[in-house]
């Protein structure tokens, strides 16, 4: 994997400066005796929905809003942490995506946090810094779901069959989920493919696909004609004639480069915005699939 990245300014966390003194700093929720968990952002939110949800005495909701975006751009505030103090425990992607973890530690130092991807080695990253939006390679999303449920089990007992048994019925739609797209994964192997969106890079990994990307540090910076010139130019070296894009992201960039290359547009679902459903994660594979099935044919 190569990378071509374009330096821009990133927007620094703010560090959040509170008083809390008339709250029980990551005490369990005892009004109501249930088991409250809170993830941090929307991928995180399907995935611990589909090993919590339903649970009589559990619930589940996330921290920021769905349709957000990543985490990382998420601006930390007074009211993040409101939601955080009756949780008893936090469900993180991990990867240095939450990066405010230091403010929710010194607001509840008691409070758990599952880091979902803590058995994950196949992060995509460059000499700088790891890629850590995992969730969109199949392999890795299954590592993060056995790591919640088993981090549940452990921290939650009273509840801990039914987070096995919703964990084996996930896996096994997941497991689905992946022999309906084997045919278009084998047939991705090996093709080359330049990647706008930062989300994707782990696809690539899981599809076999050599890739490079293209990185604006979440500023969507327009890039110069130099910098354009220099990544057709790569892209011609290396035969690169499909480019992917986000769903929620800015397509300019990929047109411009179309235009000047012929290269094939490919607009994929991240997995990081959508419906509040169990199903999300699995519906936007399957578009994704479909979506690939059609440029490879």
């Amino acid at each position: 994997m190569n990378t071509f990245k374009k330096a821009v300014a990133s927007a620094a966390l703010i560090s959040v400066t509170l008083s809390l003194a008339a709250c029980s700093a990551g005490a369990p929720n005892t009004a109501d005796e249930s088991y409250d968990i809170v993830a941090s952002f929307y991928p995180m939110y399907v995935l611990t929905l589909n090993i919590a949800g339903g649970i009589d005495g559990v619930t589940v909701s996330s921290m920021s809003d769905p349709n957000m975006g990543c985490i990382h751009d998420h601006v930390f505030s007074t009211e993040d942490l409101k939601q955080l103090e009756g949780a008893d425990v936090f469900v993180e992607n991990g990867l240095d995506l939450e990066v405010f973890n230091d403010e929710i530690l010194a607001a509840y130092p008691d409070l758990d946090i599952i880091d979902a991807s803590a058995n994950v080695t196949d992060a995509p990253a460059d000499e700088e810094e790891v890629n850590g939006h995992v969730w969109t390679s199949i392999d890795d999303y299954e590592l993060q779901i056995k790591q919640v449920s088993a981090e549940l089990q452990k921290l939650d007992p009273a509840h801990a069959e039914q987070y096995a048994a919703n964990e084996k019925a996930y896996l096994e739609k997941i497991d689905a989920l992946r022999s309906e797209g084997e045919n278009v994964i084998a047939a991705l192997n090996g093709t080359p493919v330049l990647v706008l969106d930062e989300t994707l890079p782990s696809f690539c990994v899981y599809a076999g696909m050599d890739y490079i990307t293209v990185e604006t540090d979440h500023e969507n910076e327009a890039l110069s004609a130099g910098d354009i010139a220099e990544i057709i130019e790569e892209m011609n070296e290396n035969g690169i004639g499909i480019i992917f894009v986000g769903a929620d992201g800015d397509t300019a960039l990929a047109e411009s480069i179309a235009s000047e290359t012929g290269a094939v547009i490919c607009t994929l679902n991240t997995c990081m915005t959508g419906d509040e459903t169990e199903n999300a994660y699995i519906d936007q594979m399957e578009e994704n699939f479909k979506t690939l099935s059609d440029i490879i044919e």
